[in-house]
């Protein structure tokens, strides 16, 4: 029979649950992504927000002194979500643009290593990431021989690094342990200043040959790398390495029999059409040139350490990669999926490293990770973030003085605003597809659905014959009705008309003050009870043309349950 004591009960505590229990709610996104974001009133009014915020740090000379090209874009819309440029007045506009606008070309510094790892991915997949760089680079193939034969060095693990330890993975992770750069930036260049510091003078033998003023070739940058002694232990903590992404570049010419701009060009700049995106130094007429040393980075030569932070590109063009990313338009989803994730942490507890990700963890109800990837050569700063669980990314190009806090504000003012919004669509539009009753024709088989101020879609009512959720409560040893919460989150798992959820149920926590009784377990509850060999948590619901459902299949009870 029907158990009717308790439905009722938690009908009434379903607004107020949400406050009531910690819900640890599945990493990922509570509501599949929003769609038609253009014309979706909440997005619209978010970027009138942001378009207003943004003025309002121009207008009270937060970002007034640099010049700024900023995009945000929706996977699923080829158009410009929203659009947004700002010229400075301290421009050269003898030499270049007198207006920026979504087609001006910055310098992007090393949000560069986004495109390296990219065509990693595209020509090999993740198949060579544990292979040792050693395998594609005979001078670190030799430097581990050297190492391997020579048991002082092997037993030095100060003063030597162990070439035959470091993977192409650990290279695009920044967990290489080895040097930041070669040569680059040596206060060897400021040796007068310095030696007042109370530096040594140096001997010649110890004065790199070549560094920012004339860029290493690849024996130069060899002979001085396989000298620098290792920063850390291979895969001890992330320590950012600008000559990881040098050597990754020529390892990528090595894997392909081709040198890196015919790859670039082929992979990514032909199949995307970036007229905006280069590699060598662009005509300068096309970009924006602070007065001050805008000429001179412009023309900032990184030879070999391009792919580490050397290429120039445009808003509309970075948005354009941002989708392609979003889209797994140039690889595989599996690709994608596997690449979007973290790598190691820092010391910041929502900063995490991935590949070659700065990976920002925000959101008061969930975790909502932003994969995001800075860049900074002298006047220039750029940024390309993406949030996967909305398909939605920015990326702001800047110019001018200080520009690395200026995309950094930039980038808080967006995400602060932004952020929320999509949630909240996502919520919204989650609601309207799915929430609802559905039933079994006269038979005494039916679940409501909705949602409510915490993640996920809701089941607030649920029969099958009796009463499911004291069902639930008993599997998952719930004594309290008020202490329950059904809550479906989307897999990812889709077909034609067909979208999968997972069902969470957080267990009743223990008193405690230390992570072993306070951390989310629900990840592990996953498929947890099954039966007949299907998890009583799988639901699938049928969708029509527009994605709206029509019915609901919980499918450990073998019913479907059509939307009244």
């Amino acid at each position: 029979m029907k158990s009717s004591w308790y439905s009722p009960l938690l009908v009434l505590c379903t607004a107020s649950i949400a406050n009531s229990i910690k819900l640890c709610p599945l990493m990922g996104p509570s509501w599949p992504a929003p769609t038609g974001l253009s014309t979706d009133p909440t997005i619209t009014t978010a970027l009138q927000n942001v378009t207003t915020t943004i003025q309002q740090a121009i207008s009270a000379g937060n970002l007034s002194s640099n010049s700024i090209s900023l995009q945000i874009f929706d996977a699923k819309d080829p158009n410009t979500l929203f659009s947004l440029s700002h010229t400075a007045a301290e421009i050269d506009t003898t030499i270049g643009v007198s207006q920026v606008d979504e087609n001006t070309i910055f310098r992007i510094g090393s949000t560069s290593k986004v495109f390296t790892m990219l065509l990693l991915l595209i020509e090999n997949g993740f198949f060579p990431m544990q292979d040792p760089i050693a395998k594609y680079i005979p001078e670190l193939r030799q430097a581990a021989i050297d190492n391997l034969r020579n048991s002082t060095e092997w037993e030095d693990g100060i003063d030597f690094t162990k070439w035959n330890e470091v993977t192409i993975g650990e290279l695009g992770s920044h967990l290489a342990g080895i040097a930041r750069d070669y040569a680059v930036l040596d206060l060897t260049e400021q040796a007068p200043m310095v030696e007042e510091l109370g530096f040594p003078a140096l001997p010649e033998s110890q004065v790199p040959t070549c560094g920012s003023n004339n860029p290493c070739n690849r024996k130069e940058f060899f002979k001085g790398l396989v000298q620098s002694r290792p920063i850390f232990p291979t895969s001890s903590t992330p320590v950012y390495s600008n000559a990881a992404f040098q050597i990754l570049g020529y390892a990528l010419e090595a894997m392909t029999g081709k040198d890196f701009q015919n790859v670039l060009a082929y992979d990514v700049l032909k199949p995307l059409n970036l007229s905006r995106t280069f590699y060598n130094t662009p005509d300068i007429s096309l970009g924006v040139v602070p007065d001050s040393d805008g000429q001179k980075y412009w023309n900032f030569a990184m030879g070999d350490e391009t792919p580490a932070g050397g290429m120039y590109s445009s808003a509309k063009d970075m948005a354009t990669v941002g989708r392609a990313i979003l889209n797994s338009t140039l690889v595989s989803p599996g690709i994608t999926r596997r690449w979007m994730k973290p790598t190691a942490h820092t010391s910041s507890l929502g900063y995490d490293v991935g590949a070659p990700w700065e990976i920002l963890s925000i959101g008061k109800k969930r975790p909502i990770d932003l994969y995001t990837k800075s860049g900074d050569i002298g006047v220039y700063s750029s940024v390309l973030a993406l949030s996967v669980d909305h398909g939605v990314g920015f990326t702001i190009l800047s110019a001018g003085n200080n520009t690395h806090s200026t995309v950094a504000l930039a980038s808080d003012l967006i995400s602060a605003i932004l952020i929320p919004a999509l949630e909240q669509s996502a919520k919204d539009q989650a609601h309207q597809r799915f929430a609802g009753t559905y039933s079994l024709g006269a038979s005494n088989s039916s679940i409501t659905i909705t949602t409510d101020n915490g993640p996920g879609l809701v089941v607030t009512n649920w029969i099958n014959n009796s009463d499911m959720l004291n069902a639930f409560m008993a599997l998952n040893g719930i004594s309290d009705p008020s202490q329950l919460s059904i809550r479906l989150y989307p897999t990812g798992l889709e077909s034609p008309g067909r979208i999968s959820f997972r069902a969470v149920v957080p267990p009743p926590l223990p008193s405690g003050i230390g992570p072993f009784t306070s951390s989310c377990i629900t990840w592990v509850t996953v498929d947890s009870h099954v039966y007949g060999n299907v998890g009583i948590d799988e639901f699938v619901f049928n969708v029509d043309q527009n994605g709206n459902a029509v019915s609901v299949s919980p499918r450990a009870l073998h019913t479907t349950l059509e939307k009244t």
